[in-house]
């Protein structure tokens, strides 16, 4: 008599369902890890900072300032004492930031905040300790930076 009621392959619908649950299970108790744990590793982190921390950075004299803003905004006005001006947006940027010391803190900024924090990470993620300018350069101005053309 056929067991099966109808389905030949009752045995694979059931592997099936049963990894299915399985994976909706996994899945579940993934979320309901807490939050505290870091979103990156200390190895590749980064410190996204205030102009008031930024300012206070630039002032121990031990730190790389890297503007990775396009050569024309540069032009426009920067932080006093930049070190490196790297476009971000150049071809050449994933060469160009490897002339940067390792050995050092690099404080880097952009315009407003998005692109550094990019860079951060890619230069964090490479082994560089970094630090980025949360406002970026339009928060810089606007909180009274100094500045120069």
């Amino acid at each position: 008599m056929d067991r099966t009621f109808g389905f030949p392959y009752k045995k694979s619908l059931v592997a099936v369902l049963v990894s299915i649950i399985l994976s909706f299970t996994s899945v579940s108790c993934a979320s309901m890890r807490p939050h505290t744990q870091p979103k990156h590793s200390n190895k590749y982190a980064y410190r996204s900072v205030s102009v008031e921390k930024f300012s206070a950075i630039l002032q121990r004299g031990d730190v790389v300032l890297v503007d990775v803003r396009t050569p024309e905004e540069y032009s426009e006005g920067h932080l006093e004492g930049v070190d490196y001006n790297l476009n971000v947006r150049s071809a050449t940027f994933f060469k160009d930031y490897q002339s940067l010391p390792k050995e050092k803190l690099i404080a880097i900024y952009c315009k407003g905040g998005g692109r550094s924090k990019q860079v951060a990470g890619v230069l964090a993620g490479n082994g560089y300790k970094v630090v980025e300018l949360a406002v970026g350069y339009d928060g810089w101005v606007k909180a009274g930076g100094k500045t120069e053309k």
